[in-house]
Formats: structure tokens, sequence, C-alpha cells
């Protein structure tokens, strides 16, 4: 008595256990998909798409060049410039003195990451001078020639 033949898909069938394209994970995503032109993020608070922007591509390249914080910067320092330049004996203006408040609390941050920044940069010289002392010595000639030329 013959064997019992075999379906006709019971060859591909076993096949198919070997090709990668057939197999699955349950946590694994079933379908992929990237879009060709997404939104980006600014500080995970402002997402800019089609949806809110004429052309976010413009507007990535400016806030490559320009940052959102050098743009309100500049526009911060402008109205403040007015409000110094305006008439004395005018009627003071809350919101005048709320920007100038809030570009003052801005330059106090300013000037604490810029302390920590020198802090940190006085604790990496100790670690220069103490590990590699000659490029130490070698840095601190260029600050030394540095500052004897811009005083």
């Amino acid at each position: 008595m013959d064997p019992a033949p075999a379906s006709p898909n019971a060859y591909q069938q076993m096949l198919s256990f070997f090709d990668p394209r057939t197999w699955t994970a349950p946590f694994a995503p079933q379908a992929l998909s990237q879009p060709i032109l997404p939104g980006w993020t600014f500080g995970n608070v402002i997402s800019v798409t089609e949806k809110n922007s004429g052309s976010p591509e413009t507007e990535r390249d400016i806030v490559s060049e320009y940052s959102y914080g050098r743009q309100l910067g500049r526009l911060t320092q402008a109205l403040a410039t007015l409000i110094e330049e305006r008439p004395q004996g005018l009627p003071p203006k809350k919101s005048f003195a709320e920007l100038m408040e809030l570009r003052d609390s801005i330059e106090a941050i300013k000037l604490r990451g810029a302390q920590s920044r020198l802090q940190r940069l006085e604790s990496d010289l100790a670690t220069l001078k103490a590990e590699a002392p000659q490029d130490y010595r070698r840095i601190a000639a260029a600050l030394a020639a540095d500052a004897g030329t811009t005083g």
C-alpha cells in the first residue's frame, strides 16, 4: 500500500516555516509606515505640521538658523528699547512692566547658566592640569595670549 499522497500545499507550507517574511511576533507591529514629511516638535510643546503652518519646511530652516529663543529675545529687546524711550509722565502700563520683569528674569537665568558653565570649565581645567599638564599649559598659554590681545 502506498503512503497517502501529500497535499500539493504541504511542501510549500513546510518551506514557509523557514521564510522570514511569514514570521510574526505578538510584540512587533504588523504594519510599519513612516511619513515622508513628518511634523517636528519644538521642546515637546509645539508640534509644527502642515495643519498649523503654511510651510513647516521653511519654519524648520528658519529655526535651525534662528531659534525661537533668539527670535523672541530680539523682539523683547526691541520692545524694551521702545518702552525705555517712552516719554516721561505717561501713565504706567502693567503689560510694559510685566515685559520688563520677564526680560530681567530671562537675563538672570542666562547669567546663572553662564556661571554654571564657568564652574564646569574651571573644574575641567583643574582635571586637565592634573591629568594632562602639557595640554593644560598649551590651553593656558593660548588663553593668556588671547586675554593680552583683547584687554
